[in-house]
């Protein structure tokens, strides 16, 4: 079934603990997409957004980050987290994007790493980071598509199932919104 267009513009709006459930379905929906082609498991990888209960939700917000999301028709249909690095000064880290399937390929993604990224020059930050799937080709290219450059890759963090590449956009640059 296809989703229906939005009735008015797409905007990012900062989400609460109240939004907290609806935002708990977009990550397990979205994530849920990809689990098993990686081989992703509660045993192998018990923190995957799949797995994740409300309180989850909630300690990813504590990290610091801010809950980023978009709403079509008053619901949540993607959501991301970004806040400043524990680890890399003048970075901040953007970590996980998801988007409902049912709306996915409308241009919601690449909205929410456009405010990430307007956050995050904000603050001063040079560069906006993810760390993804390295086997997940298709993602990769999309990262790329919006300027991201890889950092380092193939990572390996047992007992995960599969490796990691970091990517960064660098804040000088511009998203390409062109969809």
């Amino acid at each position: 079934m296809d989703a229906q267009e939005p009735d008015g513009p797409l905007q990012v709006v900062t989400l609460g603990a109240s939004r907290y459930p609806e935002v708990l379905a977009v990550l397990r929906a979205g994530f849920d997409t990809v689990r098993e082609q990686f081989g992703i498991t509660a045993q192998n990888n018990p923190h995957y957004p799949v797995y994740w209960t409300v309180g989850d939700v909630a300690r990813a917000v504590a990290r610091p980050a801010r809950l980023l999301g978009v709403e079509v028709d008053s619901r949540v249909a993607g959501c991301a987290f970004v806040g400043p690095s524990r680890r890399r000064e003048g970075c901040w880290e953007l970590r996980h994007l998801a988007v409902d399937p049912e709306h996915r390929h409308r241009g919601l993604g690449r909205l929410l790493v456009t405010e990430a990224a307007a956050h995050a020059a904000a603050d001063g930050a040079e560069a906006l980071r993810i760390g993804i799937v390295a086997e997940n080709r298709r993602l990769s290219d999309w990262y790329h598509g919006l300027g991201f450059v890889d950092v380092s890759c193939g990572e390996s963090y047992p007992p995960l199932p599969f490796t990691v590449d970091h990517l960064e956009l660098p804040l000088a640059a511009k998203v390409d919104m062109s969809i």
